[in-house]
């Protein structure tokens, strides 16, 4: 595929024709698809060298652009993307003893800590981790929704975290989601074995287990479930099993970076199901209309729904 094609696409600029063309291509194989997601994350990264350098407040890393997405650093790698799988490369600053990764509405990011442990952070969320891991134990603090492959060390079990739950590992895969704004905090766990301590109480969850806390009546329980369906967002799949109209928006909200304004009346026991790409929000508005029997209307980043 041509290069002058592809930045046209990523620009914004390409006809219909040109769109269909090079979608066409992407669909044809793998390897297509990795090029395009390559030629993507470069040109992003481009974009990205321009922008202004900003020291955050509160002891957060300065966040310096890299040029050659290829280079890596022993303490970690952030990689931040938007629709479309965008890729931003980030060096941190290893001034502090504490480092903070925050993602705003519509994006995620990966980072790669000091002890190799892979981490997945959805939108609105954020990590708070040291530069190094030191003592016994390596801590770190969540809140919101992250996915952790942890590297293995039986010696210095890695924890958790969040609002209101302790989750302790020594290495496997697994998915915590703690908003402050839900009555619920759940733990996936995909391979391997954890422990989960809440208002004094352990629960030990083993692969394909889903435990759920209730904040409210401080209760917990575990359930049987597909773990790798159900973790598929940082895939870039959003999946929607059983949800009222309320519960659907809110996490649409979040998935895309969009605000609704929702003026029409879904009684709460209709329940939706649904698999969203990180493709356009159109897409996703059209399926959820049909199923939903709603209009709605988009202005720049608020979509407005009406009964229809």
């Amino acid at each position: 595929m041509n290069q002058d094609l592809l930045y046209k696409y990523f620009k914004g600029n390409a006809t219909i024709e040109e769109e269909k063309q090079i979608l066409d291509w992407v669909d044809a194989s793998d390897e297509n698809r990795k090029t395009f997601q390559k030629e993507r994350m470069l040109y992003d990264i481009a974009l990205f060298s321009n922008e202004k350098q900003s020291i955050h407040a509160n002891n957060k890393a300065r966040i310096i652009p890299m040029l050659k997405w290829t280079t890596r650093i022993a303490a970690m790698i952030a990689i931040v993307w938007g629709c479309g799988f965008l890729f931003k490369d980030y060096q941190y600053s290893r001034l502090a003893q504490l480092q903070t990764v925050t993602v705003p509405a519509g994006q995620r990011a990966q980072i790669t800590l000091a002890d190799g442990t892979k981490v997945w952070l959805n939108s609105e969320s954020s990590l708070i981790f040291p530069v190094n891991f030191v003592g016994k134990e390596r801590v770190v603090q969540l809140t919101g929704q992250a996915y952790f492959e942890v590297q293995k060390d039986s010696l210095h079990p890695f924890i958790v975290k969040s609002r209101n739950l302790e989750t302790r590992v020594l290495g496997t895969s697994f998915d915590i989601c703690s908003y402050p704004d839900m009555a619920e905090t759940s733990i996936i766990l995909v391979e391997g074995c954890i422990q989960a301590t809440a208002y004094h109480r352990k629960a030990i969850l083993h692969a394909d287990q889903q435990l759920t806390l209730d904040t409210l009546q401080q209760k917990m329980s575990i359930t049987d479930i597909d773990a790798k369906l159900m973790t598929q967002w940082k895939d870039g799949i959003l999946r929607l099993d059983n949800q009222n109209f309320n519960e659907m928006l809110d996490k649409l909200s979040r998935w895309y970076g969009i605000t609704f304004v929702n003026n029409a009346s879904i009684d709460s026991s209709d329940r939706f199901n649904g698999k969203f790409h990180r493709e356009d929000i159109q897409e996703a508005m059209h399926i959820i209309s049909l199923s939903a029997n709603i209009t709605y209307t988009i202005k720049q980043d608020t979509i407005f729904i009406h009964p229809k």
